[in-house]
């Protein structure tokens, strides 16, 4: 961790010597350009990256590409990312690249989409440099995994392959929790959350910040006792249901020492539960038949942890927000829906043409078990309060949610292979530019 002067102020410099503005080069150069050579901006937490191993990667790459030495900055309990991303923004970096788990990488995204700049300017693009268990964003981005690939997620990051991506936007109410038993388990979940969050984004939880200011990533340290407005962006998914479920019984421990088995569980576990809800919802303004439900998730890509597909053919580039809503009923619904799902992330397996289109979702689904649909704004209400997740953090019980898409809203560099669950082949105008 950085010392308290560095951690005051979120820097954490090579040289020693903290810049005006709180973020110094790892060579002592100044703010702005170094003589006319690009140069990233590195956001890290220190709690999940070995920061001597990762500068030895950085140096690596930035004597390949011709850059000149990075900006360096660590997140700290009190600014997971957000802040000091926006402080870098200020020393004009040709990325910025956030290095950590799915904390780091929402909350300097959220910076970085929200970004000013003059007409004819490109905004300054996203790097990730994954670290962890889930790393939906760079799943649903096709960037290179793991710790025997860590220099081509740098290599990646450096490169002039530039995409640009859209971002959700989700407004909700946080409520109280339905009775005892859920108010146990979510001050049980949220006692959880709050030892993982400063493990996994080196953050204090914090109430979630309007869209109007970068929103920290967030987790209620206790259940909600009156109704709190969330209005925040999300990158990947949101949802009710089996996505909450998975984030509500998949502990840090068990992500730690199972890895994507203990998301299977998690999974298998809400399936078995068969916990249903009354759900009411609309599409680009089109009502559905209100109907119980077990599930419903509003996803930008379609990737849940360990690559598992929850919607198939979701592209995070298309403009639209993917909406798969589970309402099995019985034995042959639930037969149906899993089907589905085992069908969805083994696209290859069904015999029937019908049946592998709606599969990799160049179909959509459309069955009493399953509703695939896709738009650019979507609504839900539930009767009961129920679990509420955005891009794998539990934010607490919700009744009513909305979301819209926001088209190209972020740029990110790396390279990113065509997937149905990812970003097309479309490459962002500016490559080469910043």
């Amino acid at each position: 961790m950085a010392s308290d002067e560095a951690a005051m102020s979120g820097v954490a410099a090579a040289s020693g010597v903290a810049a005006a503005s709180g973020v110094a080069a790892t060579s002592g150069v100044a703010a702005g350009r170094s003589g006319g050579l690009r140069r990233a901006a590195i956001v890290y937490n220190p709690t999940k990256v070995d920061p001597a191993r990762l500068r030895s990667l950085v140096t690596k790459v930035e004597a390949e590409a011709g850059w000149a030495p990075s900006l360096w900055a660590e997140t700290t309990v009190d600014d997971p990312g957000a802040g000091v991303a926006l402080r870098m923004l200020g020393q004009q970096p040709d990325v910025v690249i956030a290095a950590g788990g799915d904390g780091t990488v929402s909350a300097v995204a959220q910076a970085l989409w929200q970004q000013e700049v003059p007409p004819g300017i490109l905004p300054v693009p996203l790097g990730v440099l994954p670290v962890g268990t889930t790393n939906l964003f760079a799943r649903a981005l096709g960037l290179p995994l793991g710790r025997r690939r860590r220099l081509q997620a740098v290599r990646a990051a450096f490169s002039d392959d530039v995409h640009t991506v859209d971002v959700g936007l989700v407004e909700a109410t946080l409520v109280p929790a339905a009775g005892p038993a859920s108010r146990a388990e979510a001050g049980r979940r949220s006692a959880s959350g709050a030892r993982s969050a400063r493990g996994a984004s080196g953050a204090q939880p914090a109430q979630p910040a309007p869209l109007a200011q970068p929103a920290q990533p967030t987790e209620p340290t206790e259940p909600a006792e009156r109704a709190q407005s969330v209005s925040r962006a999300f990158l990947v998914m949101t949802g009710i249901g089996v996505d909450a479920h998975m984030v509500v019984n998949t502990s840090a421990r068990g992500k730690n020492t199972f890895g994507w088995t203990g998301y299977i569980s998690a999974i298998l576990g809400s399936f078995a539960s068969n916990a249903r809800f009354g759900l009411s919802y609309m599409l680009d303004g089109v009502a559905a038949e209100p109907a119980p439900a077990h599930t419903i998730v509003v996803g930008n890509a379609g990737v849940l942890p360990a690559g598992i597909r929850m919607i198939p053919g979701a592209r995070i580039d298309d403009g639209l927000l993917d909406v798969v809503v589970l309402r099995p009923v019985g034995l042959r619904g639930w037969s149906r829906a899993v089907s589905w799902f085992v069908s969805t992330n083994t696209p290859s397996l069904p015999r029937r043409s019908d049946a592998r289109a709606a599969a990799r979702g160049e179909t959509l689904a459309a069955s009493t078990a399953v509703t695939h649909g896709r738009g650019t704004t979507v609504s839900f209400a539930a009767a009961t309060p129920q679990h509420f997740e955005i891009d794998g953090e539990y934010l607490g019980f919700v009744t009513a949610a909305s979301a819209s898409i926001v088209p190209a809203a972020l740029r990110v560099r790396g390279v990113a292979a065509p997937s149905p669950s990812g970003v097309s082949s479309i490459r962002d105008v500016g490559v080469g530019a910043r």
